[in-house]
């Protein structure tokens, strides 16, 4: 009866030190396997920063982005909204679209369709010359005062000194433009429309 209790305590070690291996073999297998797709994907991270141009330095940082960002990007959507043919239009709206805030996305693409059916139906052209960016960090907000020339055919149909709002939402670590609209030289932010 002793023996036979010796026995069992040296099989059930030994099952004990049987299955310890096997659990280690397993462990070692998903760490070799977890180390492989590490090695796979080291360096496969891309951050692409728009605009395609960058004039001057800026910094990202949590929820707030510089004002030369905003700046760069505002400039380069009032382009994209601004100087716009009947033929390359759609092409530039979805260019746009792309990066506009996912609950804005709508009435912006409302209002760029409502200015290109305008220049569709009067066969014409805009160019928008930008002279200055006054632009606000903490609403990420910018106003582009400019001079908007407009074409009909090769004509030009007339000249406006105007002010273009853009604002911009920061997203999962994306600026996402949220507004854009005309103001005036008086109200650059359109905060007297917002009350």
């Amino acid at each position: 009866m002793l023996s036979s209790k010796y026995v069992s305590a040296s099989s059930n070690k030994s099952g004990e030190i049987t299955f310890l291996r096997v659990t280690v073999a397993f462990l070692l297998l998903i760490i070799m396997l977890e180390a492989g797709v590490l090695v796979k994907t080291l360096g496969m991270e891309k951050t692409v920063i728009v605009p395609p141009d960058i004039h001057r330095s800026f910094w990202v940082s949590g929820n707030e982005v510089s004002k030369s960002y905003l700046e760069q990007m505002a400039y380069w959507y009032a382009g994209l909204a601004l100087n716009v043919t009947p033929a390359i239009g759609e092409y530039q709206k979805g260019l746009f679209l792309k990066y506009a805030t996912p609950a804005d996305a709508g009435r912006l693409e409302s209002e760029m369709g409502a200015r290109l059916a305008f220049l569709s139906r009067n066969s014409a052209a805009t160019q928008f010359t930008a002279q200055s960016l006054n632009g606000d960090e903490k609403a990420m907000k910018v106003a582009i005062t400019g001079n908007l020339i407009t074409y009909v055919g090769d004509k030009k149909a007339g000249e406006k000194h105007t002010v273009y709002l853009v604002g911009f939402r920061y997203l999962n670590g994306r600026l996402h433009v949220s507004e854009f609209r005309e103001t005036s030289e008086q109200d650059q932010f359109g905060i007297g429309a917002h009350q």
